[in-house]
């Protein structure tokens, strides 16, 4: 809010047109702020009516991506919903994403080209490597706690990676604690 008083809206809001009414599909924060500050106007860019549901997919995961204050948790957040709502029949869950991952390294060839078409799309869109997506998903199989110690920055995000590949541990439970 204070960067936008004091400078403005300097990216515009996206919509989309959804009836006599507009659907906001990336800047919710830029409006919300806008809002507060009893603007008369802002910046908009309007996506055709026809615009896919994939194409508005994409546009909110490239935005959310680039935020500088996203941390790891909500980034990863952020690439499990665009996976689930751009596949919703294959009723994924931070496993079956993993494992597509997986596939998706190892061979390919295996995968729907719907799906390897997504995977290539997330990492390019992140600008990360498939191995390095997958260290992010991980860290949703943690207990919520350690989730927010992650996301407070009360614990590295390292360590998270250690805890999530070796939930098994039956020691984990006295690590979180000690740290």
């Amino acid at each position: 809010m204070e960067s936008i008083k004091e400078r403005g809206v300097i990216e515009p809001i996206i919509v989309t047109p959804r009836g006599d009414k507009y659907l906001l599909v990336c800047g919710e924060r830029r409006y919300m702020a806008s809002l507060m500050l009893d603007m008369e106007s802002i910046p908009v860019r309007i996506l055709d009516a026809a615009t896919q549901k994939d194409e508005i997919l994409a546009y909110q995961l490239t935005e959310n991506l680039q935020r500088e204050d996203l941390n790891y948790i909500d980034q990863a957040k952020g690439i499990l919903a665009y996976i689930q709502a751009k596949h919703p029949d294959k009723g994924y869950d931070v496993e079956g994403v993993m494992g597509e991952l997986v596939v998706y390294l190892r061979r390919p060839e295996d995968l729907l080209q719907e799906i390897r078409a997504t995977v290539a799309q997330i990492a390019e869109i992140a600008g990360k490597s498939i191995r390095t997506l997958y260290n992010g998903l991980s860290l949703l199989k943690l207990s919520d706690e350690i989730q927010a110690a992650i996301r407070a920055e009360n614990l590295p995000v390292s360590q998270g990676y250690l805890f999530a590949a070796n939930l098994d541990c039956p020691d984990l439970s006295k690590a979180v604690n000690s740290e």
